[in-house]
């Protein structure tokens, strides 16, 4: 059988984390995640399950890593190394590009405005497309950019994407086909560039003061957001940064 592919749709998440163990409890704890350790040649990976639902993976960052723990969202690409030279001759930044036995070839780059985010060309394919996500599984991406038309323009030459309007055109949204994948906001002046990563929760109330009880920072307790939902954006207690989303459900 062919394998297929999803490109430009997001098809993993990872977590870089100082302290793995630390990281599990909270996420088990916040979000009632699961964790499978797997060898492999630079350490242990580990996969993030959430009942059958694989959520994503968690690595332990070696001593002195130059960057602060981070969740990565990794893009479906055609061809990674096109993606990293697309990306540098625009004027970003390789950051490392790697074959993995069994998973396939992976990149990070970094944009120009500073981003980083994952490319993948995944061995098998990606798989089927998801249905609806559910509690304590990722849903969404969002880019704050310090120029958000630049970035626009940057990712729609290095990834594919088109960009359109979301509901009520209120938002900037990057579609891959005719699936919508991740928005685009502008950084408030003192938060630099970046991708966040939004996970459902079932009561975004009881959620962030649970999170803020087994240690996390709230970094912006409610953003609401007009026929979407509403979220909270904490920093885990090791510092990286998440979104805990509430979908706004539809009336009966």
């Amino acid at each position: 059988m062919e394998n297929t592919y999803r490109e430009g749709h997001f098809v993993w998440r990872e977590l870089m984390t100082s302290d793995a163990e630390k990281a599990r409890g909270f996420y088990g704890e916040l979000l009632g995640w699961s964790f499978k350790d797997m060898p492999m040649p630079n350490g242990t990976y580990t996969i993030i399950t959430k009942g059958e639902t694989q959520v994503g993976g968690m690595m332990q960052m070696p001593p002195g890593t130059p960057f602060p723990p981070n969740w990565m969202s990794y893009v479906s690409v055609k061809n990674v190394d096109e993606a990293i030279e697309a990306t540098t001759s625009r004027g970003g930044q390789k950051l490392m590009a790697d074959d993995v036995p069994g998973v396939g070839r992976i990149g990070c780059v970094m944009d120009p405005q500073g981003a980083a985010i994952g490319l993948m060309r995944a061995a098998t394919g990606d798989g089927p497309a998801p249905g609806m996500p559910g509690v304590g599984v990722f849903c969404w991406e969002t880019l704050n950019a310090k120029d958000p038309a630049a970035a626009m323009k940057f990712y729609t030459e290095v990834v594919g994407w088109t960009v359109g309007s979301g509901p009520g055109n209120e938002m900037r949204v990057f579609s891959a086909g005719d699936t919508q994948v991740a928005d685009v906001e502008t950084a408030p002046p003192d938060v630099p560039a970046h991708w966040l990563l939004h996970v459902v929760v079932e009561k975004l109330d009881a959620a962030r003061e649970r999170a803020e009880k087994l240690g996390a920072k709230v970094l912006m307790a409610e953003i609401k957001v007009p026929k979407v939902g509403r979220m909270a954006i904490i920093a885990d207690p090791l510092g990286a940064a998440v979104s805990l989303f509430e979908p706004e459900m539809p009336s009966a």
